[in-house]
């Protein structure tokens, strides 16, 4: 005969981030930036793939912005804030 164990989450704690608790960080178009420069950046701050990173420069450049990245409130601060760094536009939107 074998025994099953069966786990319960506890009640009361909730580590899960919830919907609302998540930001876009929004990278903008500008006429200014190098597209490689971009690029690096996005490598450099997220740790993006070189395809990923393209993906996200090319469509900013298309369509005016682009969605970097989908985090928690304190590190899209940071990033937006790394991003800004860089000298390039970036905003953060609660999602």
């Amino acid at each position: 005969m074998t025994q099953e164990t069966t786990t319960t989450p506890s009640k009361g704690c909730d580590t899960a981030v919830r919907h609302e608790d998540l930001f876009q960080v929004i990278l903008h178009n500008d006429d200014h930036t190098h597209a490689d420069y971009v690029v690096r950046s996005l490598q450099r701050i997220f740790g993006h793939s070189l395809d990923l990173a393209l993906k996200i420069m090319i469509e900013a450049h298309r369509r005016g912005r682009a969605i970097a990245e989908v985090e928690s409130e304190s590190p899209a601060r940071t990033h937006r804030d790394q991003l800004q760094s860089c000298g390039l536009l970036s905003t953060i939107e609660k999602i």
